[in-house]
């Protein structure tokens, strides 16, 4: 990886807009929710039997891995701070902003990051608040906030900008007459595909005024007459 050209002035605000956009948004909803709502508080159904408001309070990661890791909110908040230099690094400093998804997803694993970073440093832990559950068929998503939404978004877009096929590799082979030598008389020069071109001769049809006519027979071969002379 090398250090490319500065990004232009487009992609910056692109990215900050969304990463301090989004979060701004995830800080806001969660103040409101948990001033509304008291914790411990009970649901508050959105949808019955499937969305609802629970606060909750989250010393691990997304969706409440590692909580039970010693001093795990103070581990996270170390990692979203290095995750952040990364990021910004690779878009800035190394030239990935010059790719729009890369530009978008990277900004709202920025949002994610920067929402729950703040959280840990202030609280000492998450506050979720989102309650996804599906009871028909048993499906039951751990309780999350907007900044984990937002993570998530940013992962997969990453995933699927990496899948994407490769618009060099994907488009169809075009063939370009090489330079050569050009052809004798009678011959030319067919390009099939890839690779040199094939030669391929034609009969020429017989063009009569460029013979010269002439009135006088042939001479006949200068040792026939030397051999005539001895006689």
């Amino acid at each position: 990886m090398t250090i490319r050209q500065r990004v232009g002035v487009s992609r910056w605000i692109l990215f900050w807009s969304i990463a301090l956009g989004g979060a701004t948004f995830d800080l806001v909803t969660k103040q409101a929710v948990f001033d509304r709502f008291d914790y411990p508080a009970a649901a508050y159904p959105l949808v019955d039997h499937i969305l609802e408001i629970q606060t909750s309070q989250n010393t691990g990661a997304l969706w409440g891995l590692g909580r039970e890791v010693p001093h795990s909110s103070k581990i996270f908040a170390a990692l979203s701070v290095v995750a952040a230099v990364v990021i910004f690094a690779w878009l800035f400093i190394f030239g990935a902003a010059e790719s729009l998804p890369l530009t978008v997803a990277l900004s709202l694993i920025m949002a994610g990051a920067i929402g729950n970073c703040y959280d840990r440093l202030v609280h000492g832990y998450v506050r979720d608040f989102v309650h996804f559950h599906v009871d028909a068929i048993g499906f039951d998503c751990a309780i999350f906030n907007f900044a984990d939404n937002m993570l998530v978004a940013g992962a997969i877009t990453l995933v699927l900008h990496a899948l994407r096929a490769d618009p060099e590799e994907s488009s169809p082979a075009i063939a370009v007459p090489q330079a050569s030598v050009p052809a004798p008389a009678g011959e030319m020069d067919v390009v099939l595909g890839p690779g040199p071109p094939l030669t391929v001769s034609k009969k020429l049809p017989l063009d009569s005024s460029r013979i010269q006519q002439s009135s006088s027979p042939p001479r006949p071969p200068y040792f026939a007459a030397n051999s005539c002379d001895k006689f």
